[in-house]
Formats: C-alpha cells, structure tokens, sequence
C-alpha cells in the first residue's frame, strides 16, 4: 500500500510538471513571438519616424529664431510666436480655416452617410455606383480646381449660364471675386471632392451591422426613420468619430484646392492657416515665423484631436 501511494504521488508530480511545462511553452512562444511583426515594420517605422519627428522638432526649432531661410539666424526666443498672436492677418487665416471647417466636414459627413445608405439597400449596379461617387475623391486636385475655376467664371461659367437659362439672372455672380462667396464656392468644390470617401468608409461601416437587429426592430414596428435614428446611428459612433478626426486633420491641410482657385484672395477673403503659412514662408521668406506657425497648427490639430477622443471615451462608458 505504501509503494503504490508513492507511485501515485510521483505520477501526479510528474503530470503538475508536464502541465507547467506545457503552460510554460506555450507562454514562452508567445513572448518570443509577440515582437516577430514589429520587427518586419521596424525599418519602415523608423523612416516615418524620422522624417516625422524630424519635421516637428525642426519646425519647434526654427520658430525660435528670425531667419529668411537663407544665411545665418538670428534668436529671439518666443518673439514670433508673440507675432502670431498679434497679427489680424493670422486671425483672420484661423477664422476663415474654422469656418472652412464647419461648413466643409458636417456636411461631408451627411453626404457621405445618407449616400451610404442609398447605396446598402441597392442590390444592383452597387459597385457601378459606389465607383460614381468615389471618383471625385481619387481625381487630381488641380483637374478639380481648374474645372470648378471655370465653371464658376462669371462670363462664360457654366453656373452662371445655367442661372440665366433659368431665368435666375440675379443670381449670377462673380462666384471666386466676390468676398462674400467665394470661401463658400471652395468649400462646395471640396465637399464634391470628399463626399466619396466619407461615403465609402461609412458604407463599410453599415456592412458591419448584424441585421438580426434591424430585422427584429423592423419586426416590433420600427420603420426606417426609427430604425436609422436609434440603431443604426447610434452604432456608428465609432465611424463618426474617426471621420471627424480625419476630416479635421485633411481640412487643415488644404492648400492646393484654394491656391489654384483664389490664391486666398480676393482680399485675403479665402486665406486659410495653410497658404498664410505658404505666403509667409515661401513668399516673404519668413521662414522662422512660418515655423512658428506651423507648430501651432500642429497644437490646433493635436488639441482637437485629443478632445474628441476624450469625448468618444466617456460616451464609451
């Protein structure tokens, strides 16, 4: 009896060490095997890094001093940052830049979701569709301000000569002279442009819905109003969010659509953060002051970016 209880004990000794041994393997591989990835993007991070970080650093860097970007400079601390915020014209650049914002990414968005679901309810010509409106959004930029400079021309523009078509000849303006509407023109050039991408992101979003649910509250007496406003919305919040982010970041940026449409004129009237920052730095060659610009349009972006991260966080809880 007392052989076979230490036969016993060694066999569950022995199992207790093979199951740690085989918990332990297992852990171990993980850990060995947890960074493999990492190390395959290693390279490519660390170029992105580089010219990222470097570009930043640099920018934070040049702002500390009054340089035309040619010959040797001169420090003067936070003298410019100091400029920027007493300079009308850099307020008007950020007025301009949060009304382009306000018009340009709501409405994207609207666009982009009420396309989007057109287009989940459509089982035929679906993908012909999908390329249609996604088209404006891969087109070069300068193909879509050239075309819209002279569709809005106040002579001969195609805008122009429907409104007179149609018996609408007061309504026809100087759209890009006039300060009153030509910030307004740009943002429907750039709505145009970017609906698509907004719509295909959102689309793929609604595909990711189980429809189990729409089904059962179709089924308790929903209709599509009900069924969009309290389950479909609401579930893609996390879409809203990013589309937001992404639209903010890309909208600060924009430069190539207004320079080739207006140059920021007529009489700085569509002078946006980024072609004041082009003026300054590459036109009067304030290349130290423009530094200092860049890196508080960077603090706007990240600022913002922040918040609505923060927000999305708690309506998480």
């Amino acid at each position: 009896m007392e052989w076979k209880a230490r036969r016993i004990h060694v066999q569950i000794a022995l199992t207790e060490t093979d199951t740690e041994t085989s918990t332990a393997m297992p852990s171990a591989k993980k850990k060995k095997h947890r960074f493999t990835g990492l190390y395959f993007v290693l390279p490519l991070l660390l170029l992105v890094s580089v010219f990222t970080f470097f570009g930043i650093f640099y920018n934070i860097y040049i702002g500390m001093f009054e340089w035309s970007g040619i010959g040797s400079k001169t420090f003067i601390g936070f003298a410019n940052y100091v400029t920027i915020f007493s300079t009308a014209e850099f307020y008007e650049a950020l007025g301009h830049t949060g009304y382009f914002l306000l018009i340009t990414i709501p409405a994207s968005m609207i666009l982009g979701l009420l396309l989007a679901t057109l287009l989940n309810g459509v089982w035929k010509g679906e993908g012909l569709f999908k390329s249609i409106f996604f088209l404006p959004h891969v087109i070069a930029v300068v193909t879509i301000g050239t075309t819209f400079a002279g569709i809005y021309e106040p002579n001969f523009g195609l805008l122009n000569e429907m409104l007179r078509g149609l018996g609408l000849s007061s309504w026809a303006k100087s759209w890009l002279s006039e300060p009153a509407t030509a910030l307004n023109a740009i943002a429907a050039v750039y709505i145009f442009a970017n609906t698509g991408f907004y719509m295909l992101i959102y689309y793929t979003s609604l595909l990711n819905i189980d429809q189990e649910i729409c089904e059962a509250a179709k089924i308790d007496g929903a209709n599509v109003i009900r069924q969009f406003r309290h389950i479909i919305f609401p579930m893609l919040s996390g879409t809203h969010i990013t589309l937001a982010i992404l639209g903010i970041i890309h909208a600060l940026k924009v430069f190539d659509l207004v320079w080739i449409m207006t140059e920021g004129g007529p009489g700085g009237a569509t002078e946006l953060i980024s072609t004041y920052l082009f003026r300054e730095s590459l036109l009067k060659y304030n290349t130290g002051y423009s530094g200092a610009v860049s890196v508080v349009l960077l603090l706007i972006a990240f600022g913002y970016t922040a918040f609505q991260l923060r927000m999305y966080n708690k309506l998480r809880r």
